[in-house]
This record gives structure tokens, sequence and C-alpha cells, in this order.
């Protein structure tokens, strides 16, 4: 399948570029299009997957960076590895598999989950009761339709596209592709009343 990544979005920039971290330019551009900025980041995945036949291994927000031109960037990992399988079901809850695309999936809906909410998914791992909530298969809450994540673009098909990413079984992960077109999908324009002011 050919990549529908861009060149500008799949180079990483030049030298020259001022670089801020994504967290860093989040807080101080609060109201910028966080939706392009993940559909930028998934675009890169995109290219790791099906173009390099690579998987990151290190999706997170502390390895995103934004141009200034606004543009994001998945910096490159140490964790890369190629894709040497598919993603399986473990055969007990204790094994663990290696890393494939449904481990670069999984990482990726945190990151949207973190971009949209402010939430950071480290904050929710370092509290042993919700890891083991998490472990077992429950999954955040979504956040309401006057909620500012839903006013910053976390619509019906982001949200399904999230719920599938996070499946304990990495089998029934969604490709980069299908998590791509959930961006697709327009959020409908929120009514007047609709928007806390």
């Amino acid at each position: 399948m050919a990549s529908t990544t861009s060149p500008e979005i799949r180079a990483l920039p030049d030298r020259n570029s001022q670089l801020v971290p994504l967290e860093q330019y989040l807080a101080e551009n609060p109201d910028v299009d966080r939706g392009r900025i993940l559909r930028q980041i998934a675009d890169s995945i995109e290219t790791y997957h099906n173009v390099d036949h690579m998987i990151h291994g290190a999706i997170k927000m502390a390895n995103v960076v934004v141009d200034e031109h606004g543009n994001a960037h998945l910096m490159k990992s140490t964790a890369n590895v190629p894709i040497t399988s598919l993603p399986s079901t473990p055969a007990t809850p204790q094994e663990r598999l290696p890393m494939t695309t449904a481990t670069d999936i999984y990482a990726l809906a945190w990151l949207t989950f973190h971009v949209f909410t402010d939430i950071n998914p480290q904050d929710l791992a370092s509290n042993p009761k919700i890891m083991n909530m998490i472990a077992s298969g429950v999954k955040p809450n979504r956040p309401g339709p006057n909620t500012l994540p839903t006013q910053r673009g976390l619509n019906d098909s982001i949200w399904a596209v999230l719920l599938q990413c996070w499946v304990i079984s990495p089998v029934a992960r969604p490709s980069i592709t299908a998590f791509l077109r959930s961006f697709d999908v327009p959020a409908p324009a929120l009514a007047p009343k609709d928007v806390q002011g």
C-alpha cells in the first residue's frame, strides 16, 4: 500500500529549525488544531509501518517536537525495530509479546488521549490501582460533549478508534491506516449554546 505521507511531514526538521517540545507547544498555543498535529504524527507512523517496515517503539509526547511552522515531527527512537511478526494474542496474561505495529497503535492512542485531554498517561500508569484496571481492559471515560477535549476535536470517529486501539488483544487493534481514517470524518459544528463561554 502506498503511503499518503507528504515529504514535508515525514522529513525531520533541519538543524536550523526552531523546535519546541510538543507539550510546551500545546501549553503556549492552547487553541492550535490538535487534530492536525495528531494527523501529522500518525502520518509519520504510517511511513514507519507501511514504507520503512519498522516499529517506532517509543510513541509518546516527549518524542514529538513542533517546528516554527507548527508542524509536528515524531523524533527517531532507539527502540526502532524491524517488523518481524504480526500482532498476536498472548497465551497467558503474564506473557510479554514482542513489539509489533499494534504496540505502536496502542501508544499512539494514549498520545492522542494526552493531546486532546491534557491528561498524561504516565500519571495514570503511576497509580497501581488505575494501572491494574487498564491492564484488565478498563478504558478511560469519554469526555462529555461540552468539554474542552470535544471542542478541540475529539469526535465520535476518533473516540471509536481509540477504544479499538486500547483493546487488550493486539490482533484486534486497527492498522495505522484505519487510525488515520478516523481523522477524515469531520467533527460536527457545535451550536453556540454547546460551546462553553
